[in-house]
């Protein structure tokens, strides 16, 4: 029962956060939402930051599942391009970016909050990291860059595209941006051949 009970109040406080935004989403709203007493979040949670930093953490823990074979098996830099757009295209429809996008807002606001919301980021930089290093091997730019800044770099236009998304509704220059790298990804691709 208690199991079913926390997914009740994480599914209840993300869509609340999808709906209202961090400003909005209070113990009350995600009670209301959910059906339940506000006292359970204090139960199961303690706060309503350590809630909002449970309903990040097991939406991220999820995609990550889906996603991590996805980008290992990535053999070239194109099919990079391909599962971020999936990854991106996801992520808007299920309101995956409104729940980033909040939470980071939260965390510039709430000192407390910022480094929770960082620490569960790191996986998917380290996957970057990965990935950017695999597509790297045998190009002229394997001992010029380091996967690890490209890692933040694309952590950065992830977090950017977020943003620019909820302020402005700005997913098809998004989409467009993803098809400028696909178009290029070809020209970095001869760079890998050997000479």
């Amino acid at each position: 029962m208690a199991v079913e009970t926390k997914a009740q109040i994480v599914a209840a406080a993300g869509e609340t956060l999808k709906a209202r935004g961090f400003a909005g989403t209070s113990t009350r709203a995600i009670a209301a939402t959910g059906g339940f007493n506000p006292g359970l979040i204090f139960y199961y949670y303690g706060s309503l930051h350590e809630l909002l930093v449970a309903v990040l953490a097991e939406s991220s823990a999820a995609r990550l599942a889906r996603y991590r074979s996805a980008v290992e098996d990535a053999a070239t830099i194109a099919e990079l391009f391909v599962v971020l757009r999936r990854i991106y295209r996801e992520d808007y429809e299920t309101g995956y970016v409104r729940v980033v996008s909040e939470l980071v807002a939260g965390g510039i606001a709430h000192r407390e909050l910022g480094p929770r919301v960082v620490e569960l980021m790191e996986p998917w930089i380290e996957l970057a990291e990965g990935a950017i290093e695999r597509a790297l091997t045998d190009s002229p730019f394997e001992q010029m860059v380091a996967p690890r800044e490209l890692a933040l770099a694309a952590i950065t236009f992830y977090l950017g595209a977020n943003l620019l998304t909820q302020l402005l509704d700005e997913s098809a220059a998004v989409e467009r941006l993803l098809d400028l790298g696909e178009q290029a990804a070809p020209m970095l691709e001869l760079l890998r051949q050997p000479r």
